[in-house]
């Protein structure tokens, strides 16, 4: 019998050792780690919690980040996480592939241990990394973990879509596009997605249409840069009107429309920096003709956390950012919620959990705050205040 457990009792330490190897470190890949299909859970239900911005520098990340992420994950138990970019920093230049590794684990490996799937697209500041990490490398380290979902089927590594089954897994209720917005346009501004992006969307769109007996699947589209049509939620307005934003794309001032916003505590701290006004990807229009987009939602905008439903019926709107080493919103900084019940999935819920009311350690003082756009409406309202006048005689 000893001579038995001397042989039987390294095996199974060998084999513990692999199994914690493997929850530790999300060793398995999305290709090898078992079935990946998403359902509703048995009473009905499915809930994504949308984080973005995180912008993380690895080794020298700041932690109120990385403990918001795990009490949102504890406190609302999601059954989906959408990363919707720049989960990489734009200050940290020298970063190597090392770095970018403990950034991406800082955010995985929480989900990873509690057993709750992700998906992920980019910012543009992580393809600002691009000269340390391709998008294929860089998606290598995504699928380190076994929670990591996407599917892997899009023109590109951090644009696919992910549909989510009835919870007997018989049908398609809805369906997720995470799409990679790219980085910048050739003249200026931000470019938005491609036209091979484009044709995918459409093939995917219309593939889904015909499996489900020619009506549009109902989808939610998550990317990082907005499209420019969230301008639809807005109207021009003199500088001195109440919550007025300048607007550096075309120099003009802006306000919500109370008639469109929809007021669950979402903030306005900035004019939407979206594709460029003049870059035409016609993305927007797409989800017009297709029918299918029953909301679109976005980051980049860390101070931006509103929402709203444009002319053409299609929610749209922000999560404000995550991440402590950019400028963000003070206190609310934010997570996204989406509930969704089988039976009626268009008329989903969305709400926000800002972190000064999750935390017991409130954000404080964060010194890049005060690098925020937000400050251009300030100036720019200085300058129109005193030489407003010229400024618009010369626009004349």
């Amino acid at each position: 019998m000893k001579k038995l457990l001397s042989i039987v009792l390294p095996v199974l330490i060998v084999l513990g050792c692999c199994v914690g190897a493997f929850a530790a470190g999300g060793a398995l890949t999305a290709a090898n780690s078992g079935d990946k299909t998403l359902k509703f859970n048995v009473d009905g239900t499915f809930k994504i919690v949308m984080l973005n911005d995180t912008q993380d520098v690895g080794k020298n990340g700041n932690p109120k980040m990385t403990d918001f992420v795990k009490k949102v994950l504890d406190t609302e138990n999601p059954d989906l996480v959408v990363f919707v970019g720049d989960q990489l920093s734009d200050v940290y230049p020298l970063a190597n592939a090392e770095d970018y590794g403990v950034a991406i684990n800082n955010i995985c490996q929480p989900l990873e241990e509690r057993g709750i799937p992700f998906i992920a697209t980019l910012g543009n500041h992580d393809h600002d990394r691009a000269s340390v990490l391709n998008e294929a490398e860089m998606y290598k380290l995504y699928q380190r973990y076994d929670m990591n979902y996407s599917s892997e089927n899009g023109p590109d590594p951090f644009t696919c879509n992910v549909e989510i089954k009835s919870h007997d897994g018989s049908k398609t209720v809805f369906n997720i596009y995470m799409m990679d917005s790219n980085n910048h346009a050739p003249e200026g501004g931000y470019a938005g997605i491609t036209k091979t992006q484009l044709d995918w969307y459409n093939a995917k769109s219309a593939e889904l249409k015909a499996a489900n007996g020619g009506v549009a699947v109902p989808s939610m589209n998550f990317q990082h840069i907005p499209v420019k049509e969230i301008y639809n939620l807005f109207k021009e307005c003199d500088w001195n009107t109440d919550g007025a934003i300048y607007s550096r794309r075309d120099g003009k001032w802006y306000v919500l429309d109370e008639n469109k916003i929809v007021n669950d505590g979402g903030r306005l701290g900035e004019a939407p920096c979206s594709e460029n006004f003049d870059h035409i990807t016609g993305q927007y229009q797409a989800w017009l003709a297709n029918g299918d987009i029953m909301g679109a939602f976005f980051g980049h905008d860390h101070v931006n956390s509103y929402w709203g439903i444009t002319d053409d019926g299609i929610k749209m709107g922000y999560n404000g950012g995550a991440g402590f080493r950019s400028y963000g919103d003070g206190g609310y900084r934010s997570a996204r919620v989406f509930e969704f019940t089988e039976d009626d999935v268009t008329n989903y819920t969305t709400r926000l959990i800002f972190h000064d009311n999750l935390m017991e350690e409130k954000a404080g003082f964060v010194f890049a705050d005060y690098a925020s756009p937000a400050l251009l409406t300030k100036v720019m309202k200085v300058v129109y205040f005193l030489f407003g006048w010229a400024i618009n005689m010369f626009k004349k």
